[in-house]
């Protein structure tokens, strides 16, 4: 695909650069080192968060693919646990932090391609800054991290094809894009939002119509479908439960939730940066109004719309209790090269403005991160925050903390692993606990919706065995009801005290049952339970 048009209505601004493009490229590099650097230091102090931590557990077992989601993510996890012998929270990171350096590289490619070096300068800021993209997608061990990779590395490489030319060459680049595809697919099945757009940026150009038309080009279905091989193999064994489950999530009953979008819609303005945010929604609709007349906008534009209007409607319609405020990370991406182009056109005419919108974006976001960090070792929020916000625990710190304390407690106690499993009734518990015990107890997860733990222990295997059953805010009546039938007897024990850099967290409650039955039901499909 050729270079978009740089003129002024496609960048706001004119294409003259007041730096050559060996400086900006300069420029992106320093800014990518840094950011990776800074993110490195502050991760090490912040422990794994719920879904994290249900990652690095789930991997400990090889596995061709997973309940809930495709085995990308989990895979890489697995890969740096084993490479360096921990499961500490830094090495579980650190793959996902190499990562966002080659994300913001490839958004530096893919805008200076578009657009020009300065446009691309501006966008990888826009990323990096982002508290959504830079910071969570861009240094948590989750899906998000090789999906943004696998994406960027589709574009870019879809960029270099000339539907005019129909070359054989062109062949070759256009499976290389499907295979890097369906890795995306392979790291979040909801990367498949992207294509419909793309494929009516394509089917608007004439010789783009002819490239669809063409035989070769569907081999690239064939191609795309490689990497997805294990999760087509692992769900043909399994009842195909990864995508019955997947889109349980987005169904609904016919009613209308304009409450909860109205909610997503403000968190996305805030977590986004309302600074990126309002430009990427303004660039949207430009994107959208040239029409094919500006290929690379236009092509952005209709990658990132379908998406994020999905996503909006899920949160219409949707009967179950979604928050989902990451989903439409991918929708996002396409946009960042046009808020690159939106600011390089400002700088361009006002630079003082441009500068000003820079320095307000880092400054904002560092201020959060350095607010953040200084909770993290004083506790500031709980004194100025009302009091029944912290009443129970730290809400701040809710998932960011791990629970080191529980098996120093249970073997003070001593409980016998021979004769004593770790449970829960939430998934999220479930994984906190297991992290924490590792392979010093045995584990089972009861939760109603326990997600590919199902697959991590056979049930039958613990009949006869007593269970410590620790849970953040279930007493003995609520984990009796729960767990009923299965257990002959159940009894409340002292709490376990949580501390994270030397203040207390949270009391965990722990309940002792006796002789499990061996018995406990695999996850039901629709299950109103993770979000």
């Amino acid at each position: 695909m050729p270079r978009s048009d740089r003129s002024r209505e496609a960048s706001a601004g004119p294409s003259r650069e007041e730096a050559g493009p060996a400086d900006y490229t300069r420029r992106v590099v320093a800014v990518l080192i840094a950011s990776f650097l800074a993110r490195l230091v502050v991760v090490r102090f912040l422990d794994l968060t719920f879904m994290e931590t249900y990652g690095a557990v789930v991997a400990r077992q090889p596995s061709l693919s997973f309940f809930d989601q495709p085995p990308l993510t989990w895979w890489t996890i697995a890969g740096a646990m084993r490479l360096f012998g921990s499961d500490d929270a830094l090495i579980v990171r650190l793959p996902f932090l190499v990562m966002s350096v080659i994300s913001g590289w490839l958004i530096y490619r893919i805008t200076t391609r578009l657009f020009d070096s300065r446009a691309g300068f501006y966008a990888v800021c826009a990323y990096l800054l982002s508290p959504l993209l830079g910071l969570s997608d861009g240094s948590l061990a989750q899906t998000n991290g090789p999906m943004t990779v696998f994406i960027l590395a589709a574009l870019l490489t879809f960029l270099h094809i000339d539907f005019a030319a129909s070359r054989i060459r062109d062949n070759g680049i256009w499976y290389t894009c499907a295979f890097l595809f369906g890795c995306a697919l392979a790291s979040k099945y909801l990367a498949i939002l992207l294509v419909p757009g793309l494929l009516v940026a394509v089917a608007s150009r004439a010789e783009g119509r002819r490239w669809l038309l063409r035989p070769a080009t569907y081999l690239g279905l064939v191609v795309l479908l490689v990497p997805l091989l294990p999760v087509i193999v692992w769900n043909a064994e399994h009842g195909w439960v990864s995508f019955l489950y997947q889109g349980a999530r987005a169904g609904g009953d016919g009613s209308i939730n304009m409450a909860r979008a109205f909610r997503w819609t403000l968190t996305q303005v805030l977590i986004v940066h309302p600074l990126v945010f309002g430009p990427a929604l303004y660039m949207l609709y430009r994107g959208l109004r040239n029409g094919p007349r500006q290929e690379g906008p236009w092509l952005l534009a209709c990658m990132s719309a379908p998406v994020l209007l999905f996503i909006f409607g899920v949160m219409v319609w949707s009967s179950h209790p979604l928050r989902g405020y990451h989903w439409a990370s991918m929708g996002y991406l396409p946009l960042l090269p046009l808020v690159g182009a939106w600011a390089g056109g400002l700088a361009a005419d006002r630079p003082d403005a441009a500068r000003r919108w820079l320095a307000t974006l880092a400054a904002t976001t560092i201020l959060v991160i350095g607010l953040l960090m200084a909770h993290v070792f004083t506790g500031w929020a709980e004194r100025v925050a009302p009091a029944k916000a912290f009443r129970s625990q730290d809400p701040i710190l809710l998932e960011l903390y791990d629970w080191d304390d529980l098996p120093v407690a249970l073997t003070a106690r001593g409980f016998d692993p021979s004769r004593t499993f770790i449970a829960a009734t939430r998934w999220e518990d479930c994984a906190k606990a297991f992290y924490a015990v590792g392979d010093r107890f045995r584990s089972l997860c009861l939760a109603g919706d326990n997600i590919h733990f199902t697959y991590l222990a056979d049930a039958e295997k613990f009949r006869g065995m007593d269970a410590v059953i620790v849970d953040r805010y279930a007493n003995l009546d609520a984990v009796r009801y729960n767990l009923d039938g299965h257990f002959e007897t159940f009894s409340e024990d002292v709490p376990i005290r949580l501390n994270f850099h030397g203040r207390k967290m949270h009391d965990l409650r722990i309940v002792r049952a006796t002789h499990f039955d061996g018995t406990w039901p695999k996850p039901r499909i629709g299950a109103k339970g993770r979000q």
